[in-house]
């Protein structure tokens, strides 16, 4: 007997609840088991890439396809998908080490999401798994239901959590208890998913992405016109300083996938749905015109930052999307060029890509393109070559990021007897291998050069008044980021040549002698002086106070010429509560 509508929709809505509930319960399972020392890494790799991408591709299909054939058919992309992430796994010396790399997981999910809508639609109707209409539309489908169901479960968290709050009111904790069980958690944010899903597959009338997609495509000419002024005015400013932005890459290549999405939703599905307005349409058209020059640029961003510091997996990944982007630039440029039928051309030119993008990111798993090698080779190759100093080879990377080929990599450097910095190379591979993360690394390599910069501060230093001369045992104790602020404060020259500090002795606190205590002033990277009150103890670590002005209430930034009449006397000590350092219009004591 036949269902009624009811009782469908309430069948479904518990498969896909219990099909969340249960591929969270598996992941956190996995995750509960991490540390076991029975099951091999390679083996837990492969098993937690297979469930996330076997649940979240199935929950993606289930509800246009029946959830049996959703199952079976998520099987078409887990299964590869789960390969190729176990042979990348290989690149590592532990396999899990792979979940840990930001870079490796973005171009697994890039694969997940570029396949899921092709095979959707390969299994609906297999001869049409490349028309763009049936493309376009799955895409959106499931990024909206995917959008709005997680949407459901933040709002479901927010109400369990006010839920608790307001029986704790009253002495009624029974929802703290069932939330501070991790498997339930899991459970209940997994269930919450799929019955999201569901229920927006149900409204898929009215919870459209078309609504969406005809808004967004309201911004083309906003961007056309963000675009445009960025073109004209980067020559003006200085294609170097706008190479010199740290993030200049970043900003050009997320600029350009906004051009190229905004591109396509205003071409929408088919030429019937696309853009008609003609100054909406003109705008499409000239965005697609002058894309290949933001992509251009943003390809060029990304060369000059490898030129300058060599290749790392970011780079070897922010290098190949910039490729693409170009790509797509080009491919949309040459669409538009025609007179008819550019809007076909340019939805073509998306398949072709997508497509592309799927076969780059599962070569990105084989041996064919392993970035650490490449990363690996570069760093070193600068090294070798004098290109690169010790301080800037990338030892932490090499020894606990970059897998096997960065562990070759540090045998080739330990093997480079002729290398003048030998000694300390090898010093600083031996303990980089002992440390348990990079602060900790940082900390032991700057304590091992602090008498050498302590000596440097010291011969730096000049003390005021006259007569007197620092020892660097007075600097030897002195926190690494501290030592380092006034080594650099001192390097920066003031308008004579001479160092950019000064120390001036006196009896600022009740304790101590005046030759045992005094206020540095240094130069600042902004410009301007920091003043920083020292004590000197016996047989302890010495004190460092930031100073305070009680005259004019400021913990105070002080003029860069401070530094100078320090250095030639023009300044008092004397009382203002405490002895005071008087200079500059300031008034300077220890702060508390």
């Amino acid at each position: 007997m036949a269902l009624s509508r009811e009782l469908r929709i309430a069948a479904q809505r518990a498969a896909l609840a219990l099909l969340g509930a249960g591929a969270a319960l598996g992941l956190w399972l996995l995750t509960d088991i991490w540390a076991e020392p029975g099951l091999p890494p390679a083996l837990y790799l492969a098993l937690f890439t297979f469930l996330a991408v076997q649940s979240s591709v199935a929950l993606a299909l289930a509800g246009p396809i029946p959830i049996p054939r959703a199952l079976t058919g998520a099987l078409v992309s887990a299964l590869p998908i789960t390969a190729l992430v176990s042979l990348a796994g290989q690149r590592n010396t532990v396999a899990t080490d792979l979940l840990d790399d930001p870079v490796m997981l973005t171009v697994a999910a890039m694969l997940v999401l570029f396949s899921t809508p092709f095979l959707s639609v390969w299994i609906v109707e297999r001869r049409n798994w490349r028309r763009y209409e049936a493309l376009f539309e799955t895409a959106w489908t499931i990024t909206m239901r995917y959008a709005v169901a997680w949407g459901f479960v933040a709002v479901f968290w927010l109400v369990a959590y006010l839920s608790n709050e307001l029986l704790a009111l009253v002495d009624i904790d029974i929802v703290d208890l069932v939330l501070r069980t991790d498997w339930v958690r899991f459970a209940l944010t997994g269930a919450v998913l799929g019955l999201g899903l569901a229920v927006v597959y149900e409204l898929r009338e009215t919870v459209s992405p078309f609504l969406f997609l005809r808004l967004l495509r309201l911004l083309v000419p906003v961007v056309l016109a963000v675009v445009t002024v960025f073109l004209v005015a980067a020559p003006l400013r200085g294609l170097s300083r706008l190479f010199g932005e740290f993030s200049s890459a970043g900003l050009l290549m997320g600029a350009a996938i906004v051009s190229i999405t905004l591109i396509s939703t205003a071409l929408d599905r088919s030429r019937a749905e696309e853009v008609s307005t003609p100054g909406l349409r003109a705008a499409t058209r000239m965005l697609a015109l002058i894309l290949p020059l933001l992509t251009g640029l943003a390809v060029w961003a990304v060369a000059l930052r490898v030129r300058q510091y060599g290749w790392t997996p970011d780079r070897v990944l922010a290098a190949g999307v910039a490729l693409f982007l170009l790509a797509y630039g080009i491919g949309y440029c040459g669409a538009v060029l025609g007179r008819r039928g550019w809007t076909g051309r340019i939805r073509a030119v998306n398949v072709a890509m997508a497509l592309a993008v799927i076969g780059a990111s599962a070569l990105w798993m084989t041996p064919l393109l392993n970035a650490y090698r490449i990363a690996t080779a570069s760093q070193i190759g600068r090294f070798e070559s004098g290109r690169a100093t010790l301080d800037q080879l990338p030892l932490w990377e090499l020894a606990h990021d970059w897998g096997k080929a960065g562990q070759a990599g540090l045998a080739r450097l330990e093997a480079m007897t002729g290398h003048p910095d030998h000694a300390e190379l090898v010093q600083r591979i031996a303990t980089v291998r002992t440390r348990a993360n990079p602060f900790q690394y940082e900390q032991a390599i700057a304590g091992r050069s602090a008498p050498h910069r302590a000596v440097e501060l010291a011969a730096l230093m000049a003390v005021r008044p006259e007569g007197a001369a620092l020892a660097p045992e007075v600097f030897a104790d002195l926190p690494s980021f501290r030592l380092d602020q006034w080594l650099e404060g001192c390097q920066r020259p003031l308008p004579d040549g001479r160092p950019g500090c000064v120390l001036v002795r006196g009896a600022f606190a009740p304790v101590g002698a005046a030759e045992l205590q005094g206020i540095v002033l240094h130069l600042d990277a902004a410009g301007g002086a920091r003043a920083n009150f020292l004590l000197l103890r016996e047989g302890a670590p010495p004190v460092v106070r930031e100073v305070y002005d009680p005259v004019g209430d400021t913990w105070p930034v002080l003029p860069a010429e401070v530094v100078t009449e320090a250095l030639e006397g023009g300044f008092e000590i004397r009382p203002s509560g405490g002895n005071a350092l008087w200079i500059g219009g300031a008034v300077l004591e220890p702060g508390n």
